[in-house]
């Protein structure tokens, strides 16, 4: 078995929207998980014997997106360490330094002075069709309700929503929270791995059309084998959204590894390369976050049907 632990952001900044998890916290995870595993490269074992070994108790870290915060407070805390890590970068937010849709569509609602939207799409339930906020915090209130259905759609209704977000809150200037291609250098320079994570954050399982599907897959791929030198061989799935279409085209364009969440250690005999499970951690309690890391909490939840 293998934990596989996924991280976003660490900062020591609290936010209102996706909070990212605290240095000192972050600081206890990689110390706890140090003291209790062998911290591996996930890329340096997955092809090879060792995957199978009965004699470590592996874990691995990880980090989704590429957030400038990546480098900054996470980077020195993993040297001090002695950790590498793998980080999986969605190409077009590192090329235009602009953060994930998931990440916008909350910031664009509490940070606009316009207020109302109209949504008014068919397959969006009436009470999210239109909005009135009279402040950030009826904003919020919205986007919490909107984002969990967005989802859910299809891509493409989902990009019809979005565009329309942006277009209404034009006024919104984009945070720069990314890192860019000399970070990039300087994190692989320094032993750890830079994969893929799709060009644009889709949610790759909810896309028909496996044209688009490619072009996520390949030009993510192109991009960082034009910067950083390599074809990278893990691609970490947004949302941790696929399917077994998603995994077909993952393996023709050259992936090797395709890494969803799902909450669960990889079981090596039991689950495939391209559906590989991590453990996401949050920024909470610490209390919390060590039933999480010793999965705990996940195995309550399953006995007892919590979903």
């Amino acid at each position: 078995m293998i934990h596989n632990f996924l991280f976003h952001r660490v900062n020591p900044s609290r936010e209102r929207l996706w909070d990212p998890m605290d240095v000192r916290l972050f600081d206890r995870c990689i110390r706890h998980i140090g003291n209790n595993y062998s911290i591996v490269l996930f890329e340096d074992i997955a092809l090879t014997d060792e995957l199978f070994s009965i004699k470590h108790k592996y874990a691995t870290i990880m980090f989704d997106d590429g957030y400038k915060d990546n480098i900054q407070y996470a980077l020195p805390i993993l040297e001090q360490h002695g950790v590498k890590a793998s980080f999986y970068v969605v190409t077009d937010c590192i090329n235009r330094n602009t953060p994930t849709w998931t990440y916008l569509l909350d910031y664009s609602f509490i940070n606009t002075n316009i207020k109302v939207i109209e949504l008014d799409f068919g397959f969006l339930p009436k009470n999210l069709r239109s909005g009135k906020f009279l402040s950030s915090k009826e904003g919020l209130a919205f986007v919490y309700r909107l984002k969990p259905l967005l989802k859910t759609l299809s891509h493409d209704q989902r990009q019809v929503v979005l565009e329309k977000v942006r277009e209404t809150f034009s006024d919104v200037e984009l945070p720069k929270l990314m890192m860019d291609w000399n970070d990039l250098r300087s994190i692989r320079q320094s032993g750890h791995y830079i994969g893929s994570h799709t060009k644009t954050h889709a949610m790759l399982g909810s896309i028909e059309d496996t044209t688009v599907i490619k072009e996520e897959l390949e030009r993510s791929a192109c991009d960082i084998n034009l910067n950083l030198g390599y074809f990278p061989i893990s691609i970490s799935y947004p949302v941790g959204s696929y399917n077994a279409t998603t995994k077909l085209l993952s393996q023709e364009c050259g992936y090797k590894i395709g890494l969803a969440v799902k909450q669960s250690p990889f079981d090596p005999m039991k689950c495939d390369l391209f559906e590989v499970p991590r453990i996401e951690l949050y920024n909470e309690s610490w209390f919390k976050t060590r039933l999480r890391i010793s999965n705990v909490l996940e195995r309550f939840k399953s006995s007892i049907g919590y979903r």
